[in-house]
């Protein structure tokens, strides 16, 4: 695959929408769906999540 990767905080993003219980069903599904495309799935998603948040800085 020569997509490049979604930007960090994007993908942060996607895993906490996925983690909401109120969030529908069909969202979830659709971001499951783009994260097992970039990714292959949600564990190795969370972990380009984990081991690229030290690369970013909170914007105050």
């Amino acid at each position: 695959m020569n997509q490049p990767l979604p930007p960090w905080a994007l993908v942060k993003t996607w895993l906490d929408i996925i983690n909401q219980d109120k969030i529908p069903t069909p969202i979830k599904q659709k971001l499951i769906k783009m994260l097992t495309y970039f990714f292959g799935s949600i564990e190795f998603a969370d972990m380009y999540v984990e081991q690229n948040q030290y690369n970013y800085k909170k914007v105050s």
